[in-house]
C-alpha cells in the first residue's frame, strides 16, 4: 500500500500498579451497574485505547468494539495519560464505579480510574490494527506544520519547530508542498498488526528538508526525541 504525503511551511510552531481491590466480575459490573454503584472495584479485562478507555470482557468483543460487552473507564482528562501501550492487552484495572458528572472526568457510567496494571503473564490477544505510523523530523530553519486526512477517517494537523519531531499515523497529507514523497509498507514485517499500537515493527522514520523527504532507517530514528511523548502504563 502506499500513500502520497506533503509538508509545507507554516509561520506557527507548534505521551500502573498493585490492586488494593478484591477481584470483581466484569460481567456482574456489565450486568448490574446499579450495585456497584460508588464501590472500588478490580476488574480484569482487554483495554482499547486510545480516545475513551473500554474494558472488554473478551477477545472477540474487543476485537469487534462491541460496547454491550465493555465498561467505560473514567479518566481524568486533565491527567494527559493515554494508556497506549495497554490497547489490546489484558490489563486489571482498579477503580470506582460512579455514574455521576465529575469535573474534569470522561462523562458517563463507567470506572473512575485509580490504577492499571498490564497482565504481562497472559498471551496477549492477537486482534489486528493495521494502523502505520510515521515518524518526522523537521530538518529545516522554519516552523512547519503537517497536515494528516483520509477520506474516511478524518483528519490532524499537529507542527513541527525547526528539529523538532512528532509521530502520527500515516494517511495522505495535502497542501501546498516542500517537499513530496511517497511511502511505501512494504517493508514494513508480515505480522505488525499484531504489534502494540506505537510499536517498531509498525513505525516508519522521515527527515523532512527542502525539497526533499528521506526515508531514514529505524535504528538511526528511534532516538529522535518525541514532542509531547508520555506513557501512563507499567
Amino acid at each position: 500500500m502506499n500513500v502520497r504525503f506533503q509538508a509545507w511551511f507554516v509561520c506557527l510552531s507548534i505521551a500502573l500498579g498493585r490492586s488494593a481491590a478484591f477481584g470483581t466480575d466484569l460481567r456482574d459490573v456489565l450486568a448490574h451497574p446499579e450495585k456497584y454503584e460508588t464501590r472500588e472495584v478490580d476488574l480484569i479485562g482487554i483495554a482499547r485505547v486510545p480516545g475513551y478507555f473500554y474494558l472488554f470482557v473478551n477477545i472477540q468483543a474487543a476485537a469487534k468494539t462491541d460496547l454491550s460487552k465493555a465498561v467505560l473507564i473514567r479518566q481524568d482528562n486533565f491527567a494527559g495519560m493515554e494508556y497506549r501501550e495497554a490497547d489490546r492487552q489484558w490489563v486489571r484495572v482498579t477503580g470506582v464505579m460512579s455514574s455521576k458528572p465529575r469535573r474534569g472526568w470522561d462523562p458517563g457510567n463507567g470506572v473512575l480510574l485509580k490504577r492499571i496494571q498490564l497482565l504481562r503473564d497472559r498471551p496477549a490477544p492477537r486482534i489486528k490494527d493495521w494502523t502505520v505510523l510515521g515518524v518526522f523530523q523537521n530538518a529545516t530553519a522554519e516552523p512547519l506544520t503537517i497536515q494528516v486526512s483520509s477520506r474516511s477517517e478524518g483528519g490532524v494537523i499537529f507542527f513541527l519547530g525547526p528539529h523538532e519531531v512528532n509521530k502520527t499515523i500515516i494517511w495522505e497529507k495535502i497542501g501546498k508542498p516542500i517537499a513530496s514523497g511517497t511511502i511505501s509498507f512494504r517493508t514494513l514485517p508480515p505480522d505488525y498488526q499484531y504489534s502494540p499500537e506505537w510499536s517498531e515493527k509498525r513505525t516508519m522514520y522521515f527527515r523532512i528538508a527542502n525539497h526533499r523527504i528521506e526515508s531514514i532507517p529505524n535504528s538511526a530514528g528511534r532516538n529522535w526525541m518525541i514532542v509531547g511523548n508520555a506513557s501512563g502504563v507499567r
